[in-house]
């Protein structure tokens, strides 16, 4: 993952797979089936930017019936740790009570 500063201050993110992300909102159109909060890892790019993500074994069982999410646009996720945890910097990221990493 590379990180690019707007003018603005505010970051945005250029994703690689083998990234960690989290769900900020839901995925959007006539079906959504992630829901905010899931996180997983990002196995593919499109090349519109989109991503795929594997949230069996992350946010969800292994065994659970969704097991992926397809083409999620990359401004609805958020990058994360390995406990799903947001990693904003800045300022609080949960709740606005957690200290800046």
């Amino acid at each position: 993952m590379r990180t690019l500063t707007g003018t603005g201050g505010v970051d945005s993110y250029l994703f690689e797979p083998g990234d960690l992300v989290r769900l900020t909102r839901g995925e959007g159109g006539a079906v959504e089936t992630a829901q905010p909060g899931d996180w997983g890892l990002v196995t593919r790019v499109h090349p519109c930017g989109a991503l795929d993500l594997k949230l069996a074994g992350y946010s969800r069982a292994k065994d659970s019936v969704l097991t992926r999410a397809t083409a999620v646009p990359c401004g609805r996720v958020e990058p994360c740790d390995r406990q799903g945890l947001p990693l904003k910097r800045g300022f609080s990221a949960v709740w606005d009570t957690r200290k800046p990493r």
